[in-house]
């Protein structure tokens, strides 16, 4: 949970994005009968899917100065140009860790929309990769629960389902929505739930050393 942490703060996250997104894909996860040997994957996935929007940067402040002067700014070539220095940095850094390529496919994705219209590869449909389409509508419940609470998070999902979200994905998770999730994302204590649903037949989890080199990594 360290390098979920170290994430959140040099990505100018609310703290606890990381873990909250890994909880509701894993719900999602469980809701679609997924096998336990591909949730392994998913949950580090989720955990750490925003390494690609800090992993090589200088420092905290500059990610934060970067994001106020040039939020769409720029062609759509250099944004996408950008985007895929973002996504192979954090790529690199999954795999540098030990995450595994399913983990560093699903950074590399997770910008990608339903509609074809993201980013770096436009891919749409079930041709972006399924983890990613998981992490996506997770990672985007998470954002509008906290701008606009439960209710009107279960609004924005549906507004977006079919354009940046798999609809199917989505009617799945609004589903969940409906027999209370939300409830269980506003708990105290989430992180040690989030720690109970890390696959324990394949705990990947890096050493002190190890975590505080890559955490330093990302927040020098």
């Amino acid at each position: 949970m360290s390098l979920s942490r170290s994430l959140d703060a040099a990505a100018g996250r609310s703290a606890g994005h990381g873990v909250r997104t890994c909880f509701l894909a894993m719900r999602l996860a469980e809701a679609l009968e997924m096998p336990d040997r591909e949730r392994a994957s998913l949950f580090y996935a989720a955990l750490l899917h925003d390494a690609g929007e800090v992993a090589a940067l200088p420092s905290h402040e500059r990610l934060i100065a970067l994001r106020r002067l040039m939020p769409h700014r720029g062609t759509r070539e250099e944004r996408l140009a950008a985007e895929h220095g973002r996504v192979r940095r954090g790529a690199q850094l999954v795999m540098r860790a030990g995450f595994g390529p399913q983990v560093a496919v699903t950074i590399m994705s997770l910008r990608e929309r339903w509609d074809g219209r993201g980013l770096p590869l436009a891919l749409a449909g079930e041709a972006i990769p399924l983890f990613a389409r998981i992490v996506a509508v997770a990672e985007g419940l998470d954002e509008a629960a906290g701008d606009a609470g439960p209710r009107g998070a279960e609004t924005t999902l549906h507004a977006r389902s079919g354009a940046e979200y798999d609809p199917e994905l989505t009617g799945v998770m609004l589903a969940l929505c409906s027999g209370g999730l939300l409830e269980e994302w506003a708990e105290d204590g989430l992180e040690e739930t989030v720690r109970d649903l890390e696959p324990s037949w394949l705990v990947r989890m890096a050493d002190e050393d190890d975590a505080v080199r890559i955490g330093e990594a990302l927040t020098a």
